[in-house]
């Protein structure tokens, strides 16, 4: 019997705010990310093993991992500032 299976990284965007970044201290673009890791089997994803936010700054392309919580609320925040 051959069984397949393997792990792929989805990454989706969040959201894009604009602040200083925490590395190089420039003001512009930061995307908010949710990096998932799933388990797939015969190329079908079964479940997702892992969950990671990331935070990556378009000055200078670093990728730094924030808290759910951080995610969640820079979201919120970006939503309440659309109004």
């Amino acid at each position: 019997m051959l069984l397949i299976f393997g792990t792929r990284a989805v990454e989706d965007l969040l959201r894009t705010l604009v602040f200083v970044c925490r590395v190089c201290g420039q003001r512009d673009e930061q995307r908010i990310l949710r990096r998932r890791t799933r388990l797939s089997l015969f190329f079908v994803p079964v479940l997702t093993v892992s969950t990671r936010y990331l935070l990556e700054c378009s000055h200078c392309g670093t990728v730094s991992p924030i808290s759910k919580e951080e995610a969640q609320g820079s979201v919120r925040w970006a939503g309440n500032s659309d109004q």
